[in-house]
């Protein structure tokens, strides 16, 4: 869970378009890619690898919206 102090550090690039779009066009591609690893997995251990990474994408494309919740969930507290 993000806290308050950790997401004012990170606003900056989240709400910053000119940073934040291309990172999300970064990470997709990353994702679209690892998906296509997924898909050819041959193994238990490739698969499980390609799931995490596949994991830890998706939560940094979710960062955005982490940080907003954190904001709003520490100003109501």
């Amino acid at each position: 869970m993000l806290d308050k102090q950790l997401a004012r550090k990170l606003a900056p690039l989240v709400n910053n378009p000119e940073a934040w779009e291309p990172l999300k066009e970064y990470l997709q591609t990353l994702k679209d890619l690892e998906l296509q690893v997924l898909a050819v997995a041959t193994s238990e251990l490739e698969l499980y690898r390609s799931q995490g990474r596949l994991n830890s994408l998706v939560r940094l494309e979710q960062l955005k919206d982490n940080i907003k919740e954190a904001m709003e969930r520490n100003d109501n507290a």
